[in-house]
């Protein structure tokens, strides 16, 4: 009794198995025929282009003139012809329209120049006396000549530049030019400290000014 039941329950479902492996069978087979397959591009046609010449011109063939053709002389009238009048309102009006001529420009007459005035003349600057140290009032005494280069004979010329004051003292003094000897050197600008001086002066005023002096040491023997 089992078997049988069973096999009545397989018989039950035959039909609907068979009609799902029809379906399937007819999907498949749907699926094979009718798949869509890819279409090669299809190539562009090519277009050739030609420029074609424009057209020659066209040239009309040239013709010869027409032969002129003398015509007669008019008669010339012997009366003459007189202009008609102008109305009064035209004139008028050509009158106002016409361009009216300036005033001629007079050109304005530019004033004499007058020179300059002169310049004054400055005054001269007053000649600079430079101090005197050998005036006779003074009574500046000679430069002590130092005993080691008197007793090994040496001489020379020193020449000292000072500063003098404008009340003819000497302010400072120092060694413009050596005579090879620094002992004597030394003598001079001692000396010309101690001096008294002209003042220099520019006109009538006395004022300060620096000045030279040499000084030359020998020995009476030589």
């Amino acid at each position: 009794m089992p078997q049988a039941g069973i096999d009545r329950e397989w018989l039950r479902w035959l039909p609907a198995l068979g009609l799902v492996v029809l379906l399937h069978v007819m999907a498949w087979w749907g699926y094979t025929h009718f798949r869509s397959e890819p279409v090669p591009p299809r190539p562009l046609p090519v277009v050739l282009v030609t420029l074609l010449a424009p057209p020659a011109p066209r040239i009309a063939p040239l013709q010869p003139p027409a032969p002129e053709v003398a015509q007669p002389p008019k008669p010339k009238s012997m009366t003459k012809e007189v202009p008609a009048p102008v109305p009064a309102r035209i004139a008028e009006a050509v009158a106002e329209q016409a361009p009216q001529q300036a005033p001629p420009q007079v050109a304005p007459i530019a004033p004499p120049v007058q020179p300059a005035p002169a310049a004054p003349r400055l005054a001269p600057e007053p000649v600079l006396e430079l101090p005197r140290y050998n005036a006779a009032y003074l009574s500046n005494p000679p430069p002590a000549y130092p005993f080691a280069a008197r007793r090994r004979g040496i001489e020379g010329t020193v020449l000292v530049r000072a500063e003098i004051s404008a009340g003819g003292a000497c302010l400072r003094a120092g060694l413009k030019k050596s005579s090879g000897n620094g002992m004597l050197d030394q003598a001079a600008v001692d000396a010309v400290k101690e001096w008294r001086f002209v003042p220099a002066r520019r006109g009538s005023q006395a004022i300060a000014a620096w000045v030279e002096v040499p000084i030359t040491f020998k020995l009476e023997n030589n």
